[in-house]
C-alpha cells in the first residue's frame, strides 16, 4: 500500500506524470498545473493528497477550500471541493485512502459540504465522466456522493460552412427597432457590463470577464446586447487552459441574458454573432465546457453536439 501524504515542493512533474497516465482523457502540462493548482490563492499543501509508492506517484486528491473570497460569492465557508482524484483502478484500496484522507481534511476545515467537482475558478472538468472513469464514480458513490445533476460539454464545427442563419437577421432588426443593439464591448460599456455581471450571474462570470479585460485580451472578444446603455445580455470567447488563455480561441462562453429580457431572442443573436465573430477569425471549432440541457437546445440549433456528459457530485458531512 503507498504511502499518503501532502504535497511536496519537487512533487510537480511526477504529478503531472500521474494526472496524465490516470486521467488520460483530460490530460495536463506542468504551465496548466502551475497556473491552474499552485498559483491558485486557496491552494494548501496539506489538500494536495500524493499517494507515494514504489513506482513513484501512484495517485492524488486535489482540494480545496476558499480563504480569499470569489468576489461577491464569498467564503462559502461551509464548503469544499474535491477537483481531481485519481488512482488506478486495478487498486480500489488507494481510491478509498485517498477520499478518506481527503474528508479527513475538509472536517479539520469545519466544512459540511464537499463537491466534486465544481469548484471556481480553477476547475478541470464539472464532474465525473461515467463513460470514461466509471471507476471514479463507482469510488465516490462507494463513499457517499451522490449525484446532484448532470453537466454537459458541446462541440461545433464552424469551418468551413457556418454563417448567422437568415433569421438571426430578422431577428436583429426585430431587436433594433426596439431599441437593442447586439455588438462588441466597447469602453463606455465596461462599467455597466461589470455591474449586469454583478446583479445578474456567478462571481466567477464576473472574474472571468474582469480578467480577459485586465489580461489586455480584446474587448471585441465579449459581445453585448445593449439598450440605452444599460447591458441586457453577452456572450465571449477566448482560447483555453494556459497563461495566454485570454487570447481568441475556440472556449465559448459564459454567455447570458438578465432573466427579465430573456424570450425576446437576444440569446440567439448573440451566439450566433459571437460565433460569426470566431469564424472570421479563422476559428475552426467551438467547443463549451459545461451547460445544462436547457441551454444545449439552444446550442444544439447551431451545431453544436454533446460530446461529454458529466456528474456532479455531492457528500454531506
Amino acid at each position: 500500500m503507498p504511502e499518503i501524504g501532502a504535497y511536496k515542493p519537487g512533487d510537480e512533474e511526477a504529478v503531472v506524470r500521474s494526472w496524465n497516465k490516470l486521467l488520460r482523457y483530460d490530460p495536463v502540462d506542468l504551465k496548466v498545473f502551475e497556473r491552474k493548482v499552485l498559483l491558485d490563492p486557496n491552494f494548501e499543501a496539506e489538500g494536495l493528497k500524493v499517494a507515494r509508492g514504489e513506482g513513484g506517484v501512484e495517485g492524488f486528491a486535489l482540494c480545496l477550500v476558499r480563504r480569499y473570497p470569489l468576489f461577491y460569492r464569498g467564503l462559502e465557508e461551509e464548503h469544499g471541493w474535491i477537483t481531481a482524484l485519481a488512482f488506478e483502478p486495478q487498486r480500489p484500496e488507494v481510491g478509498d485512502r485517498l477520499v478518506e484522507e481527503a474528508l479527513a481534511f475538509f472536517r479539520a476545515r469545519g466544512r459540511r459540504i464537499v463537491w466534486f467537482a465544481t469548484y471556481t475558478p480553477n476547475y478541470f472538468f464539472p464532474g465525473v465522466d461515467p463513460d470514461r472513469y466509471g471507476w471514479l464514480l463507482q469510488l465516490l458513490e462507494r463513499h457517499g456522493f451522490e449525484r446532484v445533476y448532470e453537466a454537459l460539454s458541446m462541440d461545433a464545427q464552424l469551418w468551413p460552412d457556418y454563417a448567422p442563419p437568415p433569421e438571426v437577421e430578422e431577428l436583429e432588426r426585430k431587436l433594433e427597432s426596439e431599441g437593442v443593439e447586439v455588438r462588441p464591448l466597447e469602453t463606455r460599456d465596461i462599467y455597466p457590463f461589470l455591474k449586469f455581471l454583478e446583479r445578474s450571474f456567478p462571481a466567477d462570470w464576473y472574474r472571468h470577464a474582469l480578467e480577459l479585460l485586465q489580461s489586455g485580451g480584446e474587448k471585441g472578444q465579449i459581445l453585448v446586447a445593449v439598450k440605452g446603455g444599460e447591458v441586457l445580455g453577452y456572450c465571449q470567447y477566448w482560447h483555453s487552459e494556459d497563461y495566454n488563455w485570454h487570447r481568441p480561441g475556440a472556449h465559448f462562453g459564459p454567455f447570458g441574458v438578465r432573466e427579465d429580457a430573456r424570450g425576446r431572442g437576444i440569446g440567439t443573436v448573440l451566439l450566433a454573432r459571437c460565433l460569426w465573430e470566431m469564424r472570421k477569425r479563422g476559428i475552426h471549432n467551438a467547443f463549451v465546457l459545461w451547460t445544462d440541457e436547457r441551454a444545449a437546445r439552444l446550442y444544439s440549433r447551431f451545431g453544436f453536439r454533446v460530446t461529454r456528459r458529466y456528474y456532479v457530485m455531492r457528500r454531506r458531512l
